[in-house]
């Protein structure tokens, strides 16, 4: 949606409309905690108001100390706070009973027409940023309110709304950001934007998936120059930036922008996304399906990496996972499910006893990942019935029964098992009668 073309000198207006009236409050009481100091509400949610799209991250820059506001909001308020010193930031946390919260700014802690609070407010003293070599984090100094913008990354994210005095509602805007939302171009602030923090490179890409805004020219130019530096960056923070993209809507979109422009090439050789990739992706949603497979030991990007890099070849998945700095357990879950993806083939044809020895040695995760991309054909269907009653099988007979017959402990033990749950599995036992019978055969090979 196109943002108004009309001149914006004040947003207030704007905000209390469009704002639930519990935050409206919530950002009056942060005006009123930080005792006269300069504080704006800035970048994603003063862009998306002009757009109006709506969003409700909060992000504030105080002319002073963040860190202390963000104390006495916890101590006036409740919550909790998670401060960066060297920064000058912090997150305030509002509580999870956000009952006295509510009380607190005079709203009714009860009633249907309550609005929920966002769940955490970023505070943030205005500062600049100086870079001592490409890809570094940055040294911060404290600073005025337009350096503060200045240090962002494009210029429809410079845009801020006082919130404080009696310029309150008036919008910010130094870097021309403005015009350029109404252009619908992304644009950086500076021809070094990208050198002193090649992350933007992605965030751009994403930005503009999202809002369907186009790279201006000499920016794009800026793009292609420095793109090499993004090899300099962390697999950390290149991990996190994916993590990101892939919990957009436009997920497809914005890799196969980055895969266009050479950008996963860059981040590493072997990264690419395939078509087969691109339509698994499209099978993942924002908030995970309740199945027997989903955990809380894993996110919905946890799902996206699977999907999309389970069609590569598994050299090339172990790289790739070094170089994103997976953990573990996502590296392991990314690796069983290529080995699936392998067997697509075979397993439709596969006794149960086969296919469930294939899947056990699969985490959930993996499972999970090859179930969504094969939801309503027979490969889902096996998925299906492997969880909720293949994996659950068990005989009768267990260690204790075998040693009350006799049977010396060994590895013994588990050949029996092992063979009655596979009969059970495949159906050729289904009464205890049977599998007593089976049991005598197995006791009688044993010894």
């Amino acid at each position: 949606m196109q943002p108004r073309t009309k001149d914006v000198p004040n947003l207030w207006r704007d905000l209390k409309r469009k704002f639930p009236a519990a935050t409206i409050s919530l950002l009056d009481a942060v005006v009123h905690q930080a005792q006269g100091s300069a504080i704006y509400l800035v970048g994603g949610s003063v862009r998306d108001l002009l757009l109006n799209r709506p969003n409700l991250d909060l992000d504030l820059v105080l002319e002073g100390d963040a860190i202390r506001l963000g104390h006495a909001l916890v101590k006036n308020s409740g919550g909790h706070l998670v401060s960066h010193k060297a920064f000058g930031t912090a997150v305030w946390w509002l509580p999870v009973d956000q009952a006295k919260l509510f009380r607190h700014l005079h709203m009714p802690v009860k009633g249907k027409h309550r609005v929920r609070l966002p769940d955490f407010i970023d505070l943030i003293a205005s500062r600049r940023e100086t870079y001592q070599h490409p890809a570094a984090l940055p040294r911060v100094q404290f600073a005025g309110i337009r350096e503060d913008l200045y240090r962002r990354d494009f210029t429809i994210n410079t845009l801020a709304i006082r919130l404080d005095g009696s310029a309150k509602g008036q919008l910010l805007d130094p870097w021309g950001g403005l015009q350029d939302l109404r252009s619908r171009k992304l644009r950086t602030l500076h021809p070094l934007s990208f050198l002193d923090d090649p992350t933007r490179i992605l965030r751009m890409l994403r930005l503009s998936a999202r809002l369907g805004f186009k790279v201006e020219a000499q920016t794009s130019r800026q793009l292609k120059n420095y793109l090499p530096i993004l090899k300099k960056v962390s697999g950390e923070r290149i991990r996190t930036e994916l993590e990101i993209t892939l919990l957009e809507p436009d997920r497809v979109s914005t890799l196969r922008s980055m895969q266009k422009l050479g950008v996963l090439k860059t981040i590493h050789p072997k990264l690419r996304i395939s078509l087969a990739a691109e339509k698994a992706l499209a099978t993942l949603r924002a908030k995970l399906a309740s199945s027997p497979w989903v955990s809380e030991d894993f996110s919905v990007s946890d799902i996206g990496f699977v999907l999309w890099l389970m069609h590569l070849p598994a050299a090339d998945v172990a790289a790739i996972s070094d170089r994103l700095s997976f953990r573990a357990e996502l590296r392991v879950a990314i690796l069983s499910a290529v080995r699936l993806h392998s067997l697509k083939t075979k397993l439709p044809s596969m006794r149960p006893s086969t296919a469930v020895a294939v899947l056990e040695k699969a985490p959930d995760l993996a499972i999970y990942a090859f179930y969504l991309m094969n939801r309503g054909n027979k490969i889902g269907r096996i998925l299906k019935t492997y969880a909720v009653k293949w994996r659950v099988v068990r005989p009768n007979t267990d260690g204790n029964r075998l040693k009350k017959l006799g049977l010396k402990p060994g590895p013994g033990y588990k050949r029996i098992l092992d063979k009655l749950r596979s009969a059970w599995l495949d159906g050729e036992i289904r009464t205890s009668r049977q599998e007593d019978a089976l049991l005598k055969k197995l006791l009688h090979e044993q010894r």
